[in-house]
């Protein structure tokens, strides 16, 4: 890939990291600041739910953002779009489509795939020992 295209990434990549944490730093001031008590018990849950729907969402938004960190010391390492398990190339086309990629195309489909099989072998074991019960 070359420099200029990798640079918009990174740029890209940046931003998304900046609103990421502008939006975590939002909620934690908004739970913090939201800190009411209810007399209906039934009121007080339902702010306890969307607290904890709040925080879920931000817990995969940290998650996300390491990604993009990661992603951004690759690309300041020149490790940015080398697979991290067969050492080739990954595609433009894939880094485009996810530029927080770390395996190229056939690893990640054997890798899912390896993934799969072994689901399906812990489910069909699953089906034998409770059907033997």
């Amino acid at each position: 890939m070359n420099k200029d295209k990798t640079a918009y990434i990174r740029n890209f990549l940046v931003r998304k990291m900046e609103d990421l944490q502008k939006s975590a730093d939002h909620t934690i001031l908004k739970l913090k600041i939201n800190n009411d008590k209810y007399a209906d018990p039934f009121d007080q849950a339902a702010v306890e739910a969307s607290k904890d729907v709040e925080i879920n969402c931000r817990n995969k938004e940290w998650h996300v953002l390491l990604d993009i960190k990661e992603t951004i010391l690759r690309i300041d390492h020149g490790l940015f779009g080398i697979c991290d398990h067969c050492g080739c190339q990954i595609s433009q086309k894939r880094l485009n489509a996810a530029p927080m990629s770390k395996l190229c195309l056939i690893c990640q489909e054997e890798i899912e795939s390896r993934h799969n099989k072994q689901k399906h072998r812990l489910q069909y074991a699953g089906r034998i020992s409770y059907s033997h019960v």
